[in-house]
């Protein structure tokens, strides 16, 4: 076996054994585009079947929006019946359904194809679903949000392991190997993939970072960019997680969900106050996410609001956020509210390429 395809090897199965992606026996559906990533990924996992004695599902979403989508499905169609992998292939009018439900196409697009993977998951009765991000994704994803204005939770990036819903999780095998070891492991191995044209087109933020901003970053300021970025995405997962921690045993100690009232969450006002403002923020998160489903459309901007009804408002000021959350000042209570509305990426809200 070639060097290069050791090595990728090698690195799925320390990736498995280090984050506990998957147990012996495992179903695991691969999510499939077709490109190099993905078709690295597929192969592998049969290379590696024998290991945990996996059973392998492939699903591939065509979403229309392309000339050559069509084209994509008949070849990961073909792939997964050359590689005997039971296969899923569908088609789903993403254009018209992101109009309908007022979704950007990006985001539309994600939440659609989350939808089409748990959905496939459940019909092979797949715990896990395997995405082919890589090291590279990962940077790029961390710069893209400082770019952009970021947190905490924004700088933690993407995660090796995340729950999806109803008992299915997302997994990583690739996400810290390089993209280099995915294009040497395809040549080792003769593997012949579908290029997609809209990873040069300059009209998307993430292609100008990938092919402008990185290079030059790696050129002019510091050769090991990408690596330094994705050790800031390690370290950021670290502290967020302890934040976490700490943020649900105040949790405990200060909200109060009803029973009869699942769409409002009650925080006791004075106790809230008591704690550093990360913690206060990270309760009034899961506050939002108990009531709506979903945090990630407020921003920096609606934090300082809250800070302000908090303290200085007046009681039975109201505050709205994104989505139809609404914030209640009471003499001594924050109340959080609004119709529980699960996404159809069911709160998942990183991106899903």
């Amino acid at each position: 076996m070639a060097a290069a395809s050791e090595a990728l090897l090698a690195g799925v199965r320390e990736a498995v054994a280090a984050h506990r992606l998957w147990s012996s026996q495992a179903r695991v559906l691969v999510a499939v585009s077709g490109g190099a990533d993905s078709v690295a990924l597929l192969h592998a996992l049969l290379a590696l079947q024998p290991v945990w004695r996996l059973s392998l599902y492939l699903a591939h979403l065509d979403h229309g929006l392309r000339p050559e989508s069509a084209a994509d499905a008949a070849f990961v169609r073909e792939l997964g019946r050359r590689w005997r992998v039971p296969t899923t292939v569908e088609r789903r009018p993403v254009r018209a359904r992101c109009a309908r439900e007022g979704w950007s196409l990006e985001d539309g697009a994600r939440r659609i194809r989350y939808q089409f993977l748990l959905e496939t998951a459940h019909r092979y009765s797949a715990e896990r679903v395997a995405l082919a991000h890589t090291a590279d994704d990962q940077a790029e994803t961390v710069l893209m949000r400082l770019v952009r204005g970021t947190g905490l939770m924004g700088l933690c990036a993407i995660p090796v392991a995340r729950p999806l819903a109803d008992g299915v999780t997302v997994v990583r095998p690739l996400l810290a190997l390089w993209r280099r070891d995915v294009v040497a492991y395809l040549q080792a191995e003769g593997l012949a993939y579908r290029e997609d044209a809209t990873n040069a087109d300059g009209r998307f933020a993430r292609n100008r970072i990938r092919h402008e901003l990185l290079p030059l970053l790696e050129r002019d300021y510091n050769p090991n960019i990408k690596g330094a970025l994705t050790q800031l995405a390690e370290t950021s997962r670290w502290d967020y997680a302890y934040l976490q921690e700490a943020a649900g045993r105040q949790w405990r100690r200060v909200a109060k969900e009803r029973a009869n009232r699942p769409g409002e969450v009650s925080i006791a006002l004075a106790a809230l106050l008591r704690q550093p403002k990360a913690l206060q923020r990270q309760v009034v998160r899961r506050a939002i996410q108990r009531v709506h489903g979903d945090s990630g459309q407020v921003e920096f901007r609606h934090w300082l609001e809250v800070e302000r009804l908090c303290r200085e408002r007046p009681v039975g000021t109201r505050l709205d956020l994104p989505g139809g959350v609404r914030l209640r000042r009471e003499p001594a209570r924050l109340v959080v509210e609004g119709a529980l509305r699960p996404s159809d990426d069911s709160g998942y809200t990183e991106e899903l390429r």
